[in-house]
């Protein structure tokens, strides 16, 4: 997931102000200088280095430029607001998902199924996953901002890796029990697909054919930390 820079979070959050977190909006370095209080070349570099760390898109719009804020931003975004909430709040070290079972992309069984993933996941979680993932679409916003809290939490890390073919991304486990007595460890990807509206899980067994689900069924997945 991206970093914010502290130095940048003023300018997100000005263009948040000016609708980029929609759509495509004008708006000049002259303009968001005057919003930030700042010189034109202060505004001017930070949209260059917003821009350059995948946070942000500008394209020309006539004799002017459009910004508008990616998803890797808003992803940073909403993960400062979630470390913010839990930093006044408090954190918890137990979490609650409730979602419906839906079909994933297929591609689960090969990325789990790679001995530089597999070996690691034994390691760590004791067992050797079924290879797949069960994929929750989690549909409450409670269950989304508590998605992106367990994502700034410390978990089971698994190291990204190459095979001499390519190179393969980390990723984060934690712990989990599936309707209240299934084993499982849901699985935070750093380069996903999905968003925070999903849990993707691993388990030993093949959760699908042993609880006898389909798509479209409510699941409850609890998280202890």
């Amino acid at each position: 997931m991206k970093i914010l820079k502290p130095v940048l979070i003023p300018s997100m959050l000005e263009l948040v102000h000016a609708g980029a977190n929609r759509a495509a909006v004008s708006l000049s370095t002259t303009e968001l200088a005057k919003r930030l209080g700042q010189s034109q070349q202060a505004a001017s570099q930070h949209l260059m280095e917003l821009e350059r760390a995948g946070l942000i898109e500008r394209r020309r719009a006539g004799l002017r430029l459009s910004v508008r804020i990616t998803r890797e931003g808003m992803g940073a975004l909403e993960s400062l607001y979630s470390e913010l909430k839990g930093a006044i709040e408090g954190t918890v070290n137990r979490y609650a998902f409730h979602g419906k079972l839906f079909q994933g992309l297929g591609e689960g069984g090969y990325y789990i199924g790679l001995d530089g993933y597999k070996n690691q996941f034994s390691k760590l979680l004791g067992y050797e996953p079924f290879p797949g993932t069960l994929n929750i679409k989690l549909e409450s916003s409670i269950d989304v901002e508590q998605k992106r809290q367990l994502r700034l939490r410390e978990g089971l890390r698994i190291e990204g890796f190459e095979n001499g073919t390519r190179t393969y991304g980390g990723a984060t486990c934690y712990n989990a029990v599936v309707n209240g007595k299934h084993r499982a460890a849901v699985l935070v990807i750093d380069r996903t697909h999905y968003d925070d509206t999903v849990l993707e899980l691993i388990s030993p067994r093949h959760l699908r054919k042993e609880l006898a689900l389909k798509d479209g069924d409510e699941v409850l997945v609890e998280v202890s930390l």
